[in-house]
């Protein structure tokens, strides 16, 4: 008979310990500087095969450290975005920002190193592309914002507001990532201040130099200085 402890299984509460095991040393080490063996002991396990029985492989652990962490995400992101819109007709770039930045900065602590992990997997050559890991767009919110603030950028080249988009998704999951690593969770104000850095980037006019090595002035794309 299945035993249980609170709220999981004895076999969900293993799974679990298993996938915030990997995440935990993932975080720290990177993907390949982690064995199963590794995480099978840092998960307090002794059946070498346990991992297999539960992931499969090593890239279906990593998979399963996503579907961990993203429902919950996804939960603040949305309530969130529902907040906004209860007082206001439209969402502002800044509202946007703070959509996506506040439900991250909001796993930084002891147990949780979800930033940290997306932060050294977004490094990685083979999974960056492959997971998105550096932006919001692997939930339905974060999909939702992202189509968003695309469409507040319209005036921009989709190639320029994508690549401002980038900087923001890996730039915040950075700062937020050594906030993790040195045992910090940041302020409010600090938080702010990396909206404010993030909104100028992706409202700053594209300069003429810009637009002279691009070799394409387009109708209705006004360069600045």
């Amino acid at each position: 008979m299945t035993t249980t402890r609170g709220r999981y299984s004895s076999g969900e509460q293993t799974r679990i310990r298993l996938v915030e095991a990997a995440e935990r040393l993932f975080a720290r080490r990177g993907y390949d500087g982690v064995t199963l063996a590794d995480i099978r002991k840092a998960a307090g396990q002794h059946n070498s095969s346990v991992v297999g029985y539960y992931f499969g492989t090593k890239e279906g652990l990593l998979e399963a450290v996503f579907s961990h962490r993203l429902p919950a995400l996804n939960s603040q992101r949305e309530a969130l975005l529902a907040e906004l819109l209860r007082t206001r007709e439209s969402l502002s770039v800044r509202d946007l920002l703070w959509v996506i930045i506040r439900p991250l900065a909001g796993t930084l602590g002891r147990t949780n190193h979800y930033v940290a992990f997306l932060d050294r997997l977004s490094n990685h050559d083979r999974f960056a592309e492959c997971f998105c890991v550096t932006g919001p767009t692997g939930t339905e919110s974060g999909r939702r914002s992202d189509t968003a603030l695309r469409a507040l950028l319209g005036p921009l080249p989709d190639d320029i507001a994508g690549q401002r988009l980038r900087l923001v998704y890996s730039g915040t999951v950075g700062a937020l990532a050594r906030c993790h690593r040195a045992g910090e969770s940041p302020t409010t104000a600090e938080l702010a201040a990396l909206v404010d850095a993030w909104e100028a980037l992706l409202l700053a006019p594209v300069s003429a130099e810009t637009v002279r090595a691009r070799g394409d002035v387009q109708e209705g794309f006004p360069p600045g200085r």
